[in-house]
């Protein structure tokens, strides 16, 4: 897996197709109170693969998200300490299409037959997108999630935004845990 900028400016040109297109999955530490977590501030100077612009896109879909579930953003010393990064890798897949037609009669009389087979292989980008999130006092990683989905290179700035908050949105359906 590589991680490059030219992929962070690629994030947002993002997960194809939120919906069906993006995969997420999430975990989390099962003895961590989340109750207890009432606000929290970004890791500073993190290198996240991101470039400025979509860098502010994702900080702002979680500040939203976040928001919205009673969590309160603080410049520093927040109880949850929150990082991300994103990366890209080139994916591939090969399709074989067969066709053919035969002949014969039998009993080692004539018979004859032809066939042809054709691959192609189709190459894109996949992108993904890794939340963390770490209890400040304790200094240890509470929750994750990660958004995986093809990349769009078409995509508008408005539709960047979109793609990126329903990614967040998505990451984040059930957080906090048990909720």
């Amino acid at each position: 897996m590589k991680t490059h900028a030219l992929f962070a400016a690629g994030f947002a040109v993002v997960l194809a197709g939120c919906g069906g297109g993006i995969s997420t999955n999430t975990d989390w530490d099962q003895s961590a109170d989340f109750s207890q977590f009432s606000t929290y501030s970004w890791f500073d100077a993190q290198s996240t693969g991101a470039n400025d612009i979509n860098s502010g896109r994702i900080q702002q879909a979680v500040d939203a998200q976040l928001t919205s579930k009673g969590l309160r953003k603080v410049s520093s010393g927040g109880d949850l300490a929150i990082s991300y990064q994103v990366s890209s890798q080139d994916r591939s897949s090969f399709n074989t299409m067969s066709t053919g037609w035969g002949g014969g009669y039998g009993m080692r009389g004539p018979s004859m037959g032809m066939g042809t087979s054709t691959t192609t292989e189709t190459t894109w980008q996949e992108g993904t997108l890794v939340l963390a999130m770490f209890d400040a006092a304790t200094k240890s990683q509470v929750w994750q999630g990660t958004a995986t989905g093809d990349l769009n290179q078409d995509l508008s700035p408005d539709d960047r935004t979109q793609k990126i908050n329903d990614a967040i949105a998505k990451v984040l359906d059930g957080f906090p845990p048990g909720s």
